[in-house]
Formats: C-alpha cells, sequence, structure tokens
C-alpha cells in the first residue's frame, strides 16, 4: 500500500512538471531584432578624374563667303561650300560628379584632324582650285548622365575652336590667296560608356559642331588685286572612347 501510494505521488509530480513547463514555454515570444532601415542601395561609382583617348571619323562643309573686295575667284558677295571627310582622334580629360545614378561634370579635350578636300571652281573649273582643311579641334563641354549599373548614357556641350587652312588657285596665272585662322564657335552631343571593369571604359559618341566665321582669306591674289573671304565650319563625328577612371569602382 504504501509503495502505490508513493508511485501516484511520483506520477503527479511528473505531470505538474510537464504542464508548468508547457506554460512558460507558452511565454516565450521571438524577439525581432530593431528595425535599422531600409538596405543600403549600391550604385556603381563614376565619380572622380577620368583620362582617355578617342579615335574615329567625321565630315564637315566649309563656307566661304566673297566679302566683295575682287571679283577674280568668284562673284562678289557669292558663297561655296567645301564639303570634307577624314579621320579624327586625340584625347580627353574630365571630372564627374555623382548623386545616387546622376553623373555630372565638365570635359575637355584635345583632337587632331584630317578633313581635307580640293575642288574644281564653280565659276572657273579649268583653272581655279579651292581647298580646305580642318587640322584640329578643341572642346570644353558640360556633361551630364545616368547611370544604369555598368552602362552611362550621356548628353554634353559647350565650346569648341578649331584651326582652318584654306585656298584658292588659279593655276593658269599663278595667282591664289590663303589662310590660316583658329574658329571659335559651340559643340553638342552625346554618346553612351560601358565599363568592362571597375576603372575601365569603352564607349561611343556622336558631335556636332558650328565653328563661327572668320575673315582667314584676305590678301593680293598676285595679280594687283586683294581678294577677302570670310569663312565656317561646321562638322559631325563619331569616335570611339576609352577611360581610365581614377575613382571607380
Amino acid at each position: 500500500m504504501p509503495l502505490r501510494v508513493g508511485r501516484s505521488l511520483l506520477v503527479v509530480g511528473c505531470v505538474s512538471l510537464g504542464a508548468a513547463s508547457l506554460a512558460a514555454a507558452a511565454d516565450i515570444r521571438p524577439v525581432s531584432p530593431p528595425y535599422s532601415g531600409p538596405p543600403a542601395v549600391f550604385f556603381p561609382s563614376w565619380a572622380g578624374f577620368y583620362l582617355g583617348g578617342q579615335v574615329g571619323y567625321g565630315w564637315d562643309s566649309v563656307r566661304f563667303r566673297n566679302l566683295g573686295a575682287s571679283p577674280l575667284f568668284s562673284p562678289p558677295n557669292s558663297v561655296v561650300i567645301d564639303r570634307g571627310a577624314g579621320v579624327i582622334g586625340g584625347g580627353q580629360l574630365g571630372y564627374n560628379f555623382q548623386i545616387n545614378r546622376l553623373v555630372f561634370g565638365i570635359e575637355g579635350s584635345m583632337s587632331a584632324a584630317d578633313f581635307d578636300r580640293s575642288f574644281a571652281s564653280p565659276f572657273f573649273p579649268a583653272t581655279d582650285v579651292w581647298s580646305s582643311k580642318l587640322t584640329w579641334l578643341a572642346t570644353v563641354t558640360g556633361r551630364i548622365g545616368y547611370g544604369f549599373d555598368s552602362w552611362l548614357p550621356y548628353i554634353k556641350g559647350g565650346f569648341a575652336a578649331g584651326n582652318v587652312d584654306t585656298s584658292i588657285q588659279n593655276n593658269a596665272i599663278g595667282a591664289a590667296v590663303q589662310g590660316s585662322a583658329v574658329h571659335y564657335g559651340w559643340t553638342v552631343g552625346g554618346g553612351v560608356e560601358f565599363k568592362v571593369a571597375p576603372q575601365y571604359t569603352l564607349g561611343l559618341e556622336f558631335m556636332h559642331t558650328e565653328l563661327g566665321r572668320s575673315n582667314d582669306i584676305s590678301g593680293p591674289t598676285g595679280v594687283g588685286t586683294t581678294e577677302s573671304y570670310g569663312v565656317g565650319l561646321r562638322s559631325n563625328s563619331i569616335m570611339a572612347r576609352f577611360n581610365y577612371l581614377f575613382g571607380g569602382r
């Protein structure tokens, strides 16, 4: 009899202990970690200095206007347009600022050009030859783009300057006028760059340039007359680009 009472008490004790454990477990609730805000968003960096090169193909139109001093090569106040094309290439240096995906900055470039062409005069084709050549082109532009991970499409525009060599020659009598002058104007265009590595990019760019008129042909023709021309230039170019980003990641 005492043995049975002891066993009963042991069973009751185990049941009570189990019930207490279940009650304690029911009171345990998961604890959430403290809120630390939304997850950080990573934007590939285009910020900082960059240096690179560019090469491509371009074409232009050079506008000659006779300023009325002499009619030896063309009628007074007449206009002749010379169109040429050739290789253009050089280098660029710039700096980018970046706010999230918005990228903006300033860039300077300097390129040698060979937009060269000679053609027979529309007025005296048997004797006269006209020629023009864009020898170099420099720009200082602002640039703004939007970064899509490794891609950066952008637009740009600003100041441009270039040197144009021009000449008009009469091969029959040896009369000629020629000149070389720096023209100033503006340029606008755009392109896209692609990161092939955190600090290296390849790109493609189109630019349109307008260089204002300069009186860069003015002088004696060799036969007792002085002939003066105002010359202006308009050009387009498509260039492949390579850049090294000093701060890229």
